[in-house]
């Protein structure tokens, strides 16, 4: 009898460690995903300012970009000035906060072929720090390519993303003005844990400019594959980017274990 009573609790006792275990590990796969859903967002919240043309910001108004910064032009050094420390009155539908600087160089914007600058300088999106420089190759008059190295990017919980990568993007434009951008592409870095990852374009990510100019700035059609390496193995999570009422985007993420995740951004 006592030996039948410690197996009951051998068993009870490793049963219980195991589906502890089971929910730490499915806690910590959700909180990998919002940091990389992060990460995205954080990537692709000011690549539609790095595919204006220097022409275009003279046909731009303020308000109509996401955060309605101050813009300032410099023509002698062809070089434009957004400052996000005056937006109080901004009055767009989906405002997020933003402070700091992004300036984009297009000082050799004319050279063959053409190449410009967007620099953060001590810029923050929804307390989001991000630091480094991203350039810019013009293709053709509708394509453009990109690549940063090193762009480094703190979270407001002090976790950081040292990332590079490259992008192509195709601008659909309406006479000479822009009115949707898509883009493919990828970038890899070392997350806030250490490990290496990659974050893919799988399906070409689309975004509609009368969006992105009342501050949505997340693709509504797209998809991506998040990779990320646990010792020899890697695992991967598969997201999908589709529209919802008006501008808002769903996302759904299949979790490495095959569960499902809505993300609410």
């Amino acid at each position: 009898m006592k030996y039948s009573f410690l197996a009951i609790f051998l068993f009870w006792f490793l049963a219980s460690c195991s589906e502890d275990i089971s929910d730490e590990i499915q806690t910590e796969l959700v909180q990998e995903a919002d940091q990389f859903f992060l990460l995205s967002e954080i990537v692709g919240e000011s690549n539609y300012l790095g595919n204006l043309t220097y022409g275009d910001f003279f046909r731009t108004l303020p308000e109509s970009l996401p955060g309605c910064p101050e813009m300032q032009i410099d023509t002698q050094l062809r070089k434009i000035t957004l400052d996000y420390s005056k937006t109080d009155s901004c009055p767009q539908a989906n405002l997020a906060s933003r402070t700091g600087k992004i300036i984009l160089d297009f000082s050799q914007s004319n050279s063959s072929p053409g190449l410009w600058f967007l620099e953060y300088v001590e810029y923050a999106y929804q307390k989001t720090h991000i630091k480094g420089k991203r350039e810019f190759t013009r293709l053709s008059t509708s394509q453009n390519a990109e690549t940063f190295n090193n762009l480094k990017i703190t979270t407001d919980k002090n976790l950081s993303f040292d990332i590079s990568g490259g992008y192509t993007y195709f601008i659909s434009r309406f006479g000479f003005r822009p009115f949707g951008i898509s883009y493919v592409g990828r970038h890899e870095g070392i997350n806030p844990a250490g490990r290496n990852f990659t974050q893919s374009i799988t399906e070409a990510k689309e975004k509609y400019i009368n969006c992105y100019s009342d501050g949505y700035i997340l693709a509504t059609v797209g998809k991506e594959n998040w990779k990320v390496s646990r010792g020899s193995n890697d695992i991967g999570y598969q997201v999908s980017f589709s529209s919802g009422s008006d501008c808002n985007t769903k996302v759904r993420v299949i979790l490495p274990d095959g569960r499902t995740y809505d993300i609410k951004p």
